[in-house]
């Protein structure tokens, strides 16, 4: 299964890597259940544009980390630090405090510490396509802790985007959608010999779910159809603090006939425009695996 490898792979990059969104505060958003009036995919996509989040940094202190499978469920602790389009940093502690893992993404370098291993990484982000076959960038991360519009295929915000989505109503929310075949990588091609399988493309529907009450996204799906796999996204609990309207939880899952994962952040702690600084010293103590 070809795509689904693609994908699981993504899944547990951003579940092991990425971390974070949101915060809690005071005054609660209420979506009251209307009849949505007509849009066009254009239109929407300028309120979805006009409404992002407009901040220079985000610092959350205090995150409630949750990793559930099918079997267990684990809790740890975590701090992100957000200067746009400059730095995200991460760390990651055990229920004692110890920390266990630190990240820091830049325009153009990632660099990871597993403290446990005492291990660490450098790299640009070809590490992501040439390990997973997947195309992250820094850009892509932000969006997605961000709750800004993203493409889950592509990674990032195009011009062109209108042309590739449809737009439907579903229950309380607008919905873009698009079905297209995408092209399989060269690492996916080998798997795909090995089980004896000549498949070049792949068939694939992504949807974003866009509240309609302040036009930020609700959630972000992909599914392969022809693998029964489903990897998603979704941003909860809307919250006005501050004057910044930011969702309270942020939910990565990936559902499939063999594995049901799924990583919940809620925030305690949430701070907009504060000094921010990003702390990643390595010792020598630390090997080098890439």
């Amino acid at each position: 299964m070809v795509y689904r490898q693609m994908m699981k792979n993504s899944f547990v990059l951003i579940l092991l890597i990425v971390c974070f969104a949101s915060c809690r505060s005071i005054k609660t958003v209420v979506n009251e259940e209307v009849e949505l009036p007509h849009i066009s995919e254009s239109r929407l996509f300028k309120n979805v544009g006009d409404s992002a989040l407009s901040f220079e940094t985000l610092y959350a202190k205090k995150i409630d980390l949750t990793l559930r499978d099918k079997e267990k469920s684990n809790s740890l602790k975590a701090m992100l630090r957000v200067k746009r389009d400059s730095f995200i940093w991460i760390s990651v502690t055990a229920p004692l405090g110890i920390e266990v893992a630190r990240v820091l993404f830049t325009p153009d370098s990632v660099k990871f510490i597993n403290a446990r291993a005492k291990e660490y990484l450098i790299s640009d982000y070809g590490i992501f396509s040439e390990k997973f076959d997947v195309n992250l960038t820094f850009d892509c991360f932000q969006r997605i802790l961000t709750n800004q519009f993203f493409d889950f295929i592509s990674c990032t915000s195009t011009v062109e985007r209108e042309k590739r989505y449809k737009l439907d109503k579903s229950g309380e929310d607008y919905v873009l959608y698009s079905l297209e075949e995408r092209a399989i990588g060269r690492k996916l091609k080998r798997l795909y010999k090995k089980k004896r399988r000549n498949k070049e493309f792949t068939l694939v529907m992504q949807k974003v779910h866009v509240n309609p009450d302040n036009f930020r996204l609700n959630a972000v799906s992909i599914e392969d159809l022809e693998e029964n796999l489903e990897v998603s996204v979704s941003y909860g609990h809307f919250k006005d603090f501050g004057g910044k309207l930011f969702p309270e939880r942020l939910s990565f899952k990936l559902l499939s006939d063999s594995d049901d994962l799924e990583v919940v952040l809620d925030f305690t702690r949430l701070e907009f425009d504060v000094s921010v600084s990003p702390n990643f010293r390595i010792t020598s103590k630390y090997k080098r695996i890439y």
